[in-house]
């Protein structure tokens, strides 16, 4: 027997089978579930069996057909039960549906495979419901590049009245020996290499001051220089200041693999915010 669960769930389906399934269960059930599919487009299906004992030939056979029309209809497929060979079942109908994820859930864990289901729902969802930008940050090294990035950010903190802070990371200096390990007093003197670092933070500071102040924006910009490793250094500020758009300039260049290794890379995999890259053509400059 094959029965509908009533499901106040957006795109997801629930359906109990129990006992064995015939071709008459079948015939009643398939135009039911085609008419949700057609209502709802692209679903996500709880199939929970409940004392189930398999098909009869005739009904696997329409089941497989129906399967097969509707390869692509499905985002996530659940199945729930309390035997190894309804596991296998499922696992061996992973490479049918190529388009949908399958999982199998033990009856204890009913509740773990609802879970599962909506948590598509709930990313589809977000993903919807789009928030204004409220901090926007602007990665600067006072290039051209960095320039034109900018203005660009003013134009966007202004339509979404967002705060825009410039960023500037100092690569830091420090000593290391052949195996990759700081060098120690013994070594070097700390103090030559703390000079070194002042000196280069009181530089991006005297730059970030005029490069500021050549964007002549109409509005107050926060400008922050910072000494470390680049590439951590930008990734740490952006979290700790719930960044919710990151701005990099860039030269013109074709395909996004010529971003492959760059700052903006990395930062783009191991951060929230969302990233612009704003790259310009040579010509413009």
């Amino acid at each position: 027997m094959l029965q509908f669960i009533p499901v106040f769930d957006g795109n997801t389906i629930a359906v109990r089978a129990s006992g064995k399934l015939t071709l008459e269960d079948y015939q009643k059930f398939l135009p039911q579930l085609e008419t949700q599919i057609k209502r709802l487009g692209k679903i996500s299906l709880l199939f929970e069996f409940d004392n189930f004992s398999g098909w009869d030939l005739d009904a696997a056979v329409d089941d497989f057909k129906f399967g097969m029309k509707h390869l692509s209809d499905f985002e996530r497929i659940a199945m729930v039960g309390d035997k190894s060979w309804e596991y296998w079942m499922a696992f061996i109908a992973k490479p049918f549906l190529l388009s949908s994820e399958v999982r199998y859930f033990d009856r204890e864990n009913l509740q773990d495979a609802w879970d599962w289901l909506r948590e598509r729902q709930e990313f589809e969802k977000s993903a919807e419901q789009l928030q204004p930008y409220q901090n926007i940050v602007v990665a600067v090294d006072f290039s051209l590049y960095s320039k034109h990035a900018c203005k660009r950010a003013i134009e966007l903190a202004k339509y979404y009245q967002a705060s825009l802070t410039l960023l500037n990371v100092v690569q830091e200096v420090i000593p290391y020996t052949l195996y990759g390990d700081p060098v120690g007093n013994n070594f070097v003197d700390l103090n030559i290499i703390e000079e070194q670092n002042k000196q280069g933070i009181d530089a991006a500071q005297f730059q970030m001051k005029a490069f500021v102040n050549d964007l002549d924006a109409d509005f107050p910009i926060e400008a922050k220089v910072i000494c470390g490793e680049v590439n951590y250094g930008i990734v740490s500020f952006l979290e700790a200041r719930h960044v919710d758009l990151a701005i990099f300039g860039a030269k013109k260049k074709k395909g996004i693999n010529k971003l492959l290794g760059s700052v903006p890379h990395y930062v783009q995999n191991h951060s929230r915010c969302e990233i612009l890259i704003v790259p310009v053509q040579e010509s413009v400059f």
